[in-house]
C-alpha cells in the first residue's frame, strides 16, 4: 500500500473529494496523487444552518440576515426601520413584520444555497462511473468524460477527462 505517516497529506482528495482517513499518498477513489496544498484564498463559505438562520432573523430581525450574508436586504431593511423609528411610526408592525420578513428572506437564501449543490461531491460519482465504463463500453466512457468536461470546465477533473478521452480514442 502507499501509506505515509506525513501529516501534511490532505484528509480528502482535491480531485474527486473522496475521504483519505489513512493518509495515503494517492487517492483510493481516483488514483490522483495527494499533495499537501495550502487552501485557496477564495474558499467557498460553509453551508449555513437553516434553523439557525431563521431563529436569528426572528430574534434580531434584519441583523439575522447578516448570518446568511444577505448584506443588501439587511441594509435596506435596517434603513427602512431607521426611517420609521425616526418618524415615530411603525410600532408593532415594524418589530414583528420586519422580523418575519427577515426570517422568510433568510430561509430563502439558505434554501437557494442548498439547491446550488456541491461540485466536489457531485463530481465523484461521475468520475467513478466513467472509470467503470472504460472497460465496459468505450463510447459511453467517452461520453461520460465529455460530460465531466462540460459540467466542470477549466478544472483538474476536466483536463484529466480530456486526457482520458484522447487515450480511449487512441485505443479504438
Amino acid at each position: 500500500m502507499n501509506s505515509t505517516t506525513d501529516e501534511s497529506v490532505p484528509a480528502s482528495c482535491d480531485y474527486c473529494g473522496r475521504e483519505n482517513p489513512d493518509r495515503l499518498a494517492t487517492c483510493i477513489g481516483c488514483g490522483a496523487p495527494l499533495l499537501a496544498v495550502p487552501p485557496p484564498i477564495d474558499t467557498e463559505p460553509k453551508r449555513k444552518s437553516m434553523g439557525l438562520a431563521v431563529c436569528l432573523a426572528l430574534i434580531f430581525g434584519p441583523l439575522g440576515l447578516l448570518y446568511v450574508r444577505a448584506w443588501w436586504p439587511a441594509f435596506v431593511m435596517i434603513m427602512t426601520a431607521a426611517a420609521f423609528t425616526l418618524a415615530h411610526h411603525g410600532g408593532l408592525w415594524l418589530t414583528v413584520g420586519g422580523r418575519m420578513i427577515a426570517a422568510v428572506w433568510a430561509y430563502g437564501v439558505v434554501a437557494a444555497q442548498d439547491e446550488a449543490g456541491n461540485p466536489r461531491r457531485d463530481l465523484a460519482p461521475l468520475l467513478n462511473e466513467a472509470a467503470r465504463l472504460e472497460s465496459v463500453d468505450r463510447s459511453e466512457a467517452i461520453a461520460a468524460y465529455e460530460e465531466i468536461g462540460r459540467l466542470y470546465p477549466h478544472t483538474a477533473a476536466s483536463r484529466e477527462a480530456a486526457r482520458n478521452i484522447q487515450t480511449l480514442k487512441g485505443q479504438v
